[in-house]
């Protein structure tokens, strides 16, 4: 039975990678704030708390903690933002130098938004970094967690994309503007979104758990859309109409700079790492994944 710990374990993807663990057979460990019954290890990153003894030996760590980038981004917003991911991470980086038998392999979590606003280009692992606050939130979280990178430890770097979900996040919101007859693009809907299910970014994660990859990893299915393709495959799924623009400025007057620097950007991104791992799809395609995603939310 393979030991492992999760930051973040109480969110969405934290939640259920937890449960893939246990269900395969694995111990997992619940790093968390305060102490009740689903934290195993205390950590407060703002008061440097963390006990490193018991990350001794472990088989992997999942860091997935992070304020979470929905709403309005104020300033103070913006800076619980960073802070809760820089934080967050040199400390765990700090923590694990501390052992004599540190994990054998950190997936340290990052964000697509590494690429920033890039319009059609294709990018990869291999493409440089973009600009814009996701962009410097995503360099400046990466280079703290590439101090936990050693001749013990094997660092994954997981860009997350767009994940597709009923639970939570961005989809539900989409299917229900459908629902009610008021959705449609946001902006132009030329904006590519790079998108995986919630099933394949667990299952993705417990690959790189498993493998030997090491490095930046995207995690996002193999065939972007665009966010007008996006909205009319759900729409269709749904039998709804899909024709309703939600007009740029009307985003930037209600969302402020979150509308640019997320619902309007461009990351036509590509899983070439993880592919090139092996790894196999189970929604490659937006159309079939769908069927499924829009179902269950119904």
């Amino acid at each position: 039975m393979a030991k492992y710990a999760i930051t973040g374990a109480s969110g969405l993807i934290g939640s259920e990678l937890a449960k893939a663990l246990e269900e395969r057979g694995d111990s997992v460990l619940r790093i968390g704030r305060g102490s009740n019954k689903d934290t195993d290890i205390e950590w407060d990153p703002s008061r440097a708390i963390l006990d490193a003894s018991q990350l001794e030996g472990l088989d992997g760590l999942v860091h997935l903690a992070g304020e979470s980038i929905e709403g309005r981004w104020s300033k103070r917003k913006k800076e619980r933002i960073l802070n809760s991911r820089i934080l967050g991470t040199s400390l765990l980086a700090a923590k694990i130098s501390e052992l004599d038998n540190p994990p054998k392999v950190v997936v340290s979590s990052s964000a697509i938004g590494f690429y920033g606003n890039r319009g059609d280009e294709i990018l990869s692992e291999k493409s440089a970094s973009g600009s814009g606050f996701l962009s410097e939130v995503c360099k400046k979280w990466e280079l703290e967690a590439s101090a936990i990178a050693s001749p013990k430890t094997r660092l994954v770097i997981a860009r997350t994309g767009i994940v597709c979900t009923p639970m939570g996040g961005a989809l539900p919101k989409i299917l229900q503007t459908l629902k009610f007859f008021v959705g449609g693009p946001l902006g132009s809907g030329k904006q590519w979104w790079s998108w995986i299910t919630l099933e394949d970014e667990i299952r993705a994660l417990l690959h790189l758990l498993d493998s030997q990859v090491e490095g930046a990893v995207n995690l996002v299915a193999p065939e972007p859309v665009t966010n007008k393709s996006f909205v009319k495959i759900f729409g269709k799924q749904m039998r709804r109409p899909y024709f309703l623009v939600a007009p740029s400025l009307a985003l930037r007057l209600l969302l402020g700079e979150m509308a640019d620097g997320l619902l309007l950007a461009s990351a036509r991104v590509k899983p070439d790492a993880l592919t090139e791992s092996g790894f196999i799809f189970k929604h490659s395609n937006l159309d079939s994944a769908a069927v499924e995603l829009a179902d269950s939310y119904e």
